[in-house]
């Protein structure tokens, strides 16, 4: 599942899941940084791929950011 998705399919705005991110992990995500990920402007580096993959409990997967749904 893409990112973008998870944000929609859980009615979740970037601010919110920067704060999801942060409960679920102690780490912050920058809004900027995480607003490219969610456009696919930009993969997440490895770290944040565990994090993102981490408080989305599994549903948003590293191999998720490069492989396209058709």
């Amino acid at each position: 599942m893409t990112l973008q998705d998870y944000l929609k399919e859980n009615k979740l705005t970037q601010m919110a899941f920067i704060k999801e991110v942060l409960n679920a992990t102690g780490e912050h995500i920058p809004q900027g940084t995480l607003a490219k990920y969610v456009l696919g402007e930009r993969i997440p580096k490895k770290r944040q791929m565990l994090l993102i993959h981490e408080a989305t409990e599994g549903e948003v997967a590293p191999n998720d950011f490069y492989l396209e749904e058709k």
